[in-house]
């Protein structure tokens, strides 16, 4: 195998392994803020700590994402950021410890066993996530300050930029679709392991699974790729976007159908994936996927066009 696939495999499989991170964290932010709604936004102030620690290592991820297969990010910004996410963790840690005797108090109750995490509970696994974060950009500021290099000399060794060939603006907006998509990936992945018995119930759960797990991931990714301006074949371009657009045509009407034939199916079983929804009686979640679908069937069928009618 080529060097450069060896770098190619180990950066699509780091960006793989924290994106599904990402998921969970931001997952556990929407998790929260569900929570928040229904009851009755109470407790600002204790529950605005906890926001603000699952949102941080998302943020982080899609600045990395963006140095690793976009561009390098310039040394300065590097800097400025890096002294953003050692303020923003800071701050957050004093808010933290602020009501940290509620925090204690809620784990101990278990009121934080429904937010995926690996070993430790909230408050606990923040605080480690929060001090881990600002010691790796602070190693960032050193390094860069020294030797004009990023906090992740090894990161380098395995660097794709220029694969995705996103501009700034381009990518702000994906970014902010991809916290969308995350909390869906995130909601998927955590619903396959705490709620997967609703399928014995009713095997149209496991469209909903599936629906809500990949095919928001799956647009966010197509979109972000551009198959159409990849060094593949015509054909494989083609392929690619008119496969991409089929499942979600499939998808949309399997929906419809399913609507049809069991109205109200989703209130049924739907609850595990669409807390905010069943908060606020609004089908706020599904309606975003929608919109998601909408967006990236138009978006691949223009691509779409504009590949065939190229030259080859």
């Amino acid at each position: 195998m080529k060097i450069t696939d060896k770098k190619s495999a180990a950066a699509t499989l780091l960006s793989v392994v924290l994106a599904v991170f990402a998921s969970l964290y931001m997952y556990d932010f929407y998790k929260s803020l569900s929570g928040f709604i229904a009851n009755g936004f109470r407790e600002p102030l204790v529950m605005l700590p906890i926001f603000l620690a699952f949102f941080l290592p998302v943020f982080c991820f899609l600045v990395f994402f963006y140095d690793l297969f976009v561009r390098k990010i310039p040394r300065v910004v590097k800097m400025i950021y890096s002294s953003l996410v050692i303020a923003y963790a800071i701050a957050d840690l004093a808010l933290i410890f602020t009501n940290i005797g509620i925090y204690a108090s809620n784990n101990a109750l278990g009121v934080y066993n429904a937010l995926p995490s690996i070993v430790l509970r909230f408050p606990y696994d923040m605080i480690v996530i929060l001090i881990a974060l600002a010691a790796l950009q602070l190693f960032n500021i050193f390094t860069l300050a020294r030797e004009g290099r990023g906090a992740a000399p090894y990161i380098e060794a395995i660097n794709q930029r220029g694969r995705i060939c996103v501009g700034v603006p381009e990518y702000i907006a994906l970014s902010i679709l991809a916290v969308v998509v995350f909390v869906f990936t995130g909601s998927g992945i955590y619903a396959s392991f705490s709620a997967i018995e609703n399928a014995l119930y009713d095997l149209k759960y496991l469209y909903l699974l599936l629906w809500v797990a990949i095919i928001p991931m799956g647009n966010l990714v197509i979109l972000t790729l551009k198959p159409s301006k990849m060094q593949i074949s015509k054909s494989k371009k083609l392929i690619t976007l008119g496969a991409s657009i089929g499942v979600n045509i499939v998808f949309a009407l399997l929906f419809l159908i399913f609507e049809l034939t069991s109205p109200g199916f989703l209130i049924h079983i739907g609850k595990p994936l669409f807390l905010i929804a069943f908060s606020v009686s609004l089908p706020i979640e599904p309606c975003i996927i929608f919109g998601i679908m909408a967006l990236g069937v138009i978006v691949m069928t223009v691509r779409f066009i504009l590949t065939a009618l190229e030259n080859k």
